[in-house]
């Protein structure tokens, strides 16, 4: 038999972000502060809401 893993702690996720870039791409980030990046380069960037 192959070694098994120890068990590691569950890690808490931030919730996700779904933006919507332009017509054809919609990314997922973690937090408001990516989206400030994106809206550099795409000024057009709206969020998504769930």
């Amino acid at each position: 038999m192959g070694r098994t893993k120890k068990n590691q702690p569950v890690k808490e996720l931030k919730p996700k972000i779904k933006v919507r870039l332009d017509s054809k791409t919609i990314i997922t980030i973690r937090d408001m502060a990516k989206l400030e990046f994106w809206k550099e380069k795409f000024p057009n960037a709206v969020v998504i809401p769930n």
